[in-house]
């Protein structure tokens, strides 16, 4: 009698009843929330909204103009879809929201006028220069003083194409005693933002965009910090560490696969492919037991937990990501710490 973990069809691929029967019930359970030991954090963000007036549209803001997306919604979508994939172990709370009726400063000191943005837009041709300044836009806003007065450990910037500041970027003190040295320049990215004396996160969202970019930003955030302080600071998917299985793919692991990344499913044929259907063998449950992985596989395809699309795939992504107490050669087994609690400092989320 044939496993049913390993029923195959006569030409090769996997059987479409297959995929229930390979699944062991302990692994479909939804993980405990919040998870047992991990406990619930308080993380302070201030959101920033670079909207500007639009003197050509009869002073219109600029997303009523084109008709965009609602950074507030947006911004509490993100807390509760972090909330969620993380156990409960993060809860941002927004302390402060600077509404600002211009564009933010670029580190040449150029600053667009909000027609000539508007323009640029609408031909999508755009100002080359060097971007935004993370320490002008902290700096005119007074927001140095505010991230030590109300122990501020994130700030979220919305604003337009055109903008120019990166998905995700951060300030971590003491980097070179804390994090491994790394080849790869995208993996931590500090640009201009000051010292504040602790770990800043400086996010770059996009109000043209959706919910699933805004994550997919996120995502990019936590594969940098996992990639340095789990990875050693190399993505190299031939490597034993846990990041570098933990992000295996069918693709380059036939039979082999993991969890992904962001842009990869488990069974991805190229960037971007979350919703394909094809059935591959994945450890991917398996991480739900980390550190005490299984060996477990089962047979999916993007509608067994992570597609079809960009939203569902990112927030099954995130909430994979391990969340369990302790800590073993590799560093903590509650990867949330790297990706919002990095210096160990947050706050107990108060009853």
């Amino acid at each position: 009698m044939q496993s049913p973990t390993m029923v195959l069809c006569l030409a090769g691929s996997l059987c479409l009843a297959a995929s229930a029967l390979a699944q062991p019930p302990e692994l479909t359970s939804p993980a405990p929330y919040p998870p047992d030991g991990i406990g619930q954090k308080r993380a302070n963000v201030i959101v920033v909204i670079y909207n500007p007036s639009i003197p050509s549209e009869e002073g219109r803001r600029l997303v009523e103009v084109m008709g965009w997306n609602d950074p507030d919604q947006l911004t509490q979508a993100l807390i509760d879809d972090v909330r969620e994939a993380s156990g409960g172990y993060i809860n941002y709370q927004v302390v402060q929201r600077l509404d600002i009726d211009g564009c933010p400063p670029w580190r040449s000191g150029f600053r667009y006028d909000p027609d000539d943005l508007l323009e640029d837009i609408r031909n999508q041709t755009w100002k080359q220069g060097d971007g935004t300044s993370y320490a002008g836009v902290l700096e005119e806003n007074g927001l140095i003083e505010t991230i030590d007065e109300l122990d501020v450990t994130e700030v979220w910037l919305w604003g337009a194409p055109g903008m120019h500041w990166d998905e995700y970027a951060m300030f971590i003190p003491g980097r070179d005693d804390r994090l491994p040295p790394t080849e790869n320049p995208w993996f931590y990215r500090p640009y201009d933002i000051p010292d504040v004396g602790k770990t800043l996160w400086v996010m770059g969202f996009n109000y043209e965009r959706g919910e699933g970019e805004m994550l997919e930003s996120y995502c990019h955030r936590a594969e940098g910090i996992l990639a340095l302080a789990v990875g050693g600071g190399v993505w190299d998917t031939t490597r034993d560490d846990p990041w570098n299985v933990f992000t295996r793919v069918d693709k380059e692991h036939p039979g082999e696969s993991h969890v992904g990344s962001v842009h990869y499913a488990p069974n991805s044929r190229s960037d971007y492919d979350w919703g394909h259907d094809r059935y591959v063998e994945t450890y991917a449950l398996d991480w739900r037991n980390y550190p005490d992985l299984q060996g477990t596989k089962a047979i999916m395809n993007c509608h067994d937990g992570w597609g079809p699309d960009i939203i569902t795939h990112h927030k099954w992504w995130l909430g994979m990501l391990p969340k369990t107490p302790g800590e073993t050669e590799h560093g903590y087994n509650n990867w949330w710490i790297y990706v919002a609690n990095f210096d160990e400092d947050l706050a107990d989320l108060e009853p």
